[in-house]
């Protein structure tokens, strides 16, 4: 009885005390959450992630960044438009090469171009999608070892604009960049003292190395010059590596806008400096063709339905949303 009488004594006393241990221990819970909310990150000395910016704290300091008393670097907005740290450099740059330079695997273009094989293009869209026309033009040229014909911009779309190719880009540059990759003439030659006329023909879009060989070598074999036409896309995206690195030294060496084009931007960045140091381009892509190949309907009435309704029978297949 006694031992009964003194287990129910603890357990009440136990139970008095029980509603104070719960309040002390939610207490430290909400301290320790208010610790590890407002205190620093703690730092794994073998994480990379720590040294990166062990690193970047260093190159700050060095540059006249100051560190608040937490350990982080408080970056400075310059005044002038300008860092005094070239922020397009790091210690890795002796590494980095191009990797649009072509390989020593990759035959020069006199080795592979086979005779009386001409490949012609018709770019089609707005000048991006034809930019990217151009340079698939020199991989298809490529894959069926043909000599490529400038490309002829789209002068029938929305835009309906006039442009030549050598109004917009330095042809001259854009065929002598390229003589190693594919050859490259301005102009079909005449067969027989009299117009050649190609034959017309149009590949599927994201069209692979295989589906060129199998679709357009034939034809070209038998008729000698080829005419593709609505040329946007008609590349497929994943090719063969030294493709690839074709693709990138047509984009990014071998397209430069003529003279006029470069000085009219140069002009036009200038008066935006003069502005404001600081400026963004935005292209909002709110244009007339853009509204209606969305197929979208943005309450404009009678009269949009109209106007953008004649617009999109220039895509027979668009399937017309009115949202």
């Amino acid at each position: 009885m006694a031992f009964h009488r003194r287990r129910n004594h603890y357990y009440n006393r136990f139970r008095s005390i029980l509603p104070l241990i719960c309040s002390i221990s939610g207490a430290l819970l909400i301290l320790f959450a208010l610790l590890s909310f407002l205190g620093p990150t703690p730092i794994d000395s073998n994480n990379p992630q720590h040294t990166n910016s062990v690193l970047y704290r260093t190159l700050y300091a060095r540059n006249g960044v100051v560190e608040d008393t937490i350990g982080q670097s408080v970056l400075h907005i310059p005044k002038k438009g300008r860092t005094d740290r070239d922020i397009w450099s790091s210690k890795n740059s002796l590494y980095y090469y191009g990797c649009s330079n072509a390989s020593i695997k990759f035959a020069n273009a006199d080795a592979v171009t086979q005779p009386n094989r001409y490949l012609l293009i018709v770019t089609s869209g707005g000048l991006n999608q034809q930019r990217t026309g151009i340079i698939d033009a020199v991989v298809a040229a490529r894959i069926l070892n043909a000599t490529l014909v400038v490309p002829r911009l789209d002068k029938k779309s929305f835009w309906k604009d006039s442009s030549d190719f050598s109004e917009i880009f330095d042809v001259d540059w854009y065929i002598s960049s390229l003589s190693k990759d594919v050859k490259i003439i301005k102009s079909l030659p005449k067969r027989g003292g009299k117009t050649w006329i190609p034959r017309n023909m149009r590949v599927p879009r994201k069209c692979s190395e295989r589906c060129y060989q199998n679709r357009i070598l034939p034809v070209l074999l038998k008729r000698h010059a080829i005419q593709l036409t609505k040329f946007d896309y008609r590349v497929a995206n994943r090719l063969d590596t030294q493709l690839q690195k074709l693709r990138c030294r047509v984009n990014y060496h071998a397209l430069k806008f003529t003279d006029p084009i470069l000085r009219m931007g140069e002009k036009l960045v200038h008066r935006m400096r003069m502005k404001s140091k600081h400026f963004i381009a935005l292209h909002l892509r709110f244009e007339p063709d853009m509204l209606a190949f969305s197929g979208c309907y943005y309450g404009g009435g009678d009269k949009e339905r109209k106007e953008l309704g004649a617009i999109r029978k220039r895509w027979k297949t668009l399937h017309v949303r009115l949202n």
